[in-house]
């Protein structure tokens, strides 16, 4: 069976590719639904160097066809994680906008007994609540994106009144009540932690600002490693892992930002790509034929028309 993707190999395209080849101790899965987000935006924008083509999809959830080492996970739903170990989906590995995509175990975020869109967000919103676990005093989130927005939103319901340095999803950062600075110069100068979820040219004013005393870096950020001449003791914290949270904190984190994300339904993969690149914090594919069923359950309509979740 021939396999539909979305691919980018300089430009947008859809591809009918071979039928999926299943590696050893790898997942056969099903595609239901397909996040693309700020990651695929990095590819699309060619932000960092990255062997072309590339699938795109940075989260997807979809039901287990076939597991021949882990049987258990056979007909249930999964969302893949996009963040293991430092390595993050879409820049360092193929994405999932595909039908069918493989997967291994590894990268498996949760299985649920059926799919919605904003499970797709929670291996950000447990990060996120990683990074915020991590924050001291007064923080500055570097980095906009809705890891960024996610993490500002976990420190404030902690109590705390975090700042966000952006240069784009303003707008999105200001519907979640946030306090939003586009300059550093406008920042106070008391900051206790910075959060790096992005690497700007901001970030290197902000490292040796006094008195700095954390620096807690996102594997989302790409950088494993930094130059700065600091003249007193920093503590420095650098999370690469999307791990569940079991309190459910991460679908609370994930229900506020799903607001914030496009949702579409579109009745097939080759449809997807009048879809995108993305906007502002992102978007969400539901994947249904006309008529049919879709696989995260609920009847899908016969054209590709946007709903909101």
């Amino acid at each position: 069976m021939r396999n539909k993707a979305v691919v980018y190999d300089g430009s947008l395209a859809y591809a009918d590719l071979p039928a999926v080849v299943l590696n050893r101790g790898m997942v056969l899965v099903k595609n239901s639904m397909a996040y693309v987000g700020f990651q695929d935006e990095e590819l699309l924008e060619g932000r960092e160097p990255v062997i072309l083509p590339r699938l795109l999809g940075s989260v997807c959830a979809g039901r287990v066809i076939e597991s021949p080492e882990q049987p258990y996970l056979t007909g249930k739903f999964v969302v893949t994680n996009p963040l293991v170990s430092g390595s993050r989906s879409v820049l360092d590995v193929d994405g999932c906008l595909s039908t069918y995509f493989q997967v291994d175990p590894k990268r498996v975020y949760g299985t649920y007994p059926t799919v919605e869109p904003v499970n797709l967000l929670e291996p950000y919103a447990s990060h996120a609540l990683e990074l915020a676990g991590e924050s001291e005093g007064n923080t500055l989130v570097l980095g906009c994106n809705i890891v960024g927005l996610m993490t500002a939103t976990a420190l404030r319901d902690r109590g705390f009144e975090p700042y966000l340095l952006c240069e784009k999803s303003l707008a999105q950062a200001k519907r979640l009540g946030l306090r939003v600075f586009r300059n550093v110069g406008d920042l106070p100068v008391d900051l206790e932690t910075l959060v790096v979820v992005e690497v700007t040219p901001a970030l290197w004013d902000l490292a040796d600002r006094s008195p700095l005393r954390r620096l807690v870096v996102s594997g989302f950020s790409g950088t494993r490693s930094l130059r700065l001449g600091l003249s007193r003791e920093l503590v420095v914290v650098y999370l690469d892992t999307a791990t569940p949270a079991s309190s459910g904190g991460a679908r609370r984190l994930a229900e506020k930002a799903l607001g914030l994300v496009k949702v579409f339904n579109v009745k097939s993969v080759e449809d997807a790509v009048g879809f995108l690149p993305p906007r502002g914090l992102g978007t969400i594919l539901r994947l249904s034929g006309p008529g049919e069923k879709s696989e995260a359950g609920g009847e899908q309509g016969g054209g590709a028309s946007s709903t909101r979740s």
